[in-house]
């Protein structure tokens, strides 16, 4: 278990975790490697802020589920 786990962040594709990281940063990085024309860093840091869960729509309607798990 990891000790001081803060959060979880998690993107979901086809009922499948596409990518995950303890940090947002790092798992948005992961997700740009994926998917080029996602919506920037800051735009994902301010609505975690309001929520837990965000979607994102690709231009080719694959639908990208994103959440933040707390502890």
């Amino acid at each position: 278990m990891i000790k001081n786990l803060n959060a979880l962040f998690i993107a979901i594709s086809d009922n499948k975790a596409v990518v995950f990281d303890t940090n947002l940063k790092n798992m948005w990085d992961k997700l740009k490697a994926i998917e080029p024309d996602c919506r920037n860093y800051d735009y994902y840091y301010r609505e975690f802020k309001k929520k837990s869960i965000v979607v994102y729509i690709n231009p080719d309607d694959k639908i990208y589920v994103l959440q933040r798990l707390e502890p």
